[in-house]
């Protein structure tokens, strides 16, 4: 009997079970341990992921160094699914045996998730997976991106709604616009205490909603706060004072 163990996803300490089953009465079935351990043929040091979190201005390039641990091997192609999101390039340490992954953000704002794919000449490993994740924050953050509020429904009071605005870095500054419709929401600020920002405090017109409706009011706010110093909200006004009236968006 040959049993063989696929270990193509494995690094490092390894343990594998496996019960063996006979025609032996007195030994039906025979547990079988195996343990060892697996070298990667490459490494990836730190690790095989990359993240950026936080403000753009603060993020630093990451570097990802690919080293041969029993045979030499040659980096033929790059590629990416995150391309204007990221930049990167690639460095030759050691021929055949070190190169260095370089990598950095490229965005103001937003996120995104994917890979680096590098391409060896090694038959066992023909491709090098880099995750990337990246979740940007611009100078200002408003929390939560979307808002409900007015009558819910019927037998339910009208309901307002708060919006914290914050600095992405802690930093002090000062909101100098919002931009609403007037006819749908009325918008009052307030300091936040012991943190650098504001509340928005979010009040629905409801005469500017049919009964029976579904209105959006974007609501844009505008900081000095710099770089790219604005946010965006979407506030959605329902009017369920009547469920016998179509809903218009």
């Amino acid at each position: 009997m040959i049993m063989k163990v696929n270990l193509g996803n494995f690094r490092g300490n390894i343990t594998k079970t496996a019960t063996i089953e006979s025609n032996d009465p007195a030994r039906p079935f025979e547990p079988l341990k195996l343990q060892g351990f697996v070298k990667a043929i490459v490494t990836m040091k730190p690790s095989g992921n990359v993240t950026f979190t936080g403000p753009a201005e603060g993020l630093s390039e990451s570097v990802v160094d690919l080293e041969a641990t029993t045979a030499p091997f040659h980096i033929t192609n790059i590629d990416t699914n995150l391309s204007g999101n990221i930049d990167y390039s690639i460095q030759t340490v050691s021929d055949g045996t070190h190169y260095r992954l370089r990598v950095s953000n490229k965005i103001r704002k937003g996120s995104y998730s994917g890979y680096i794919r590098l391409k060896t000449d090694l038959t066992k490993i023909p491709y090098l997976l880099v995750r990337v994740m990246g979740v940007i924050k611009g100078a200002i953050s408003a929390t939560p991106e979307t808002v409900m509020i007015g009558k819910m429904s019927a037998d339910k009071p009208v309901c307002s709604g708060k919006v914290s605005v914050v600095s992405s870095s802690d930093k002090p500054f000062k909101i100098t616009g919002l931009t609403y419709d007037k006819g749908l929401i009325s918008v009052s600020q307030q300091r936040l205490e012991n943190q650098n920002g504001f509340v928005l405090n979010i009040q629905p017109k409801m005469d500017g909603a049919d009964p029976g409706s579904v209105r959006q009011a974007p609501l844009t706010v505008q900081t000095d706060a710099k770089p790219d110093g604005k946010a965006d909200v979407l506030v959605i006004i329902f009017n369920n004072s009547s469920s016998q009236h179509t809903r218009r968006y």
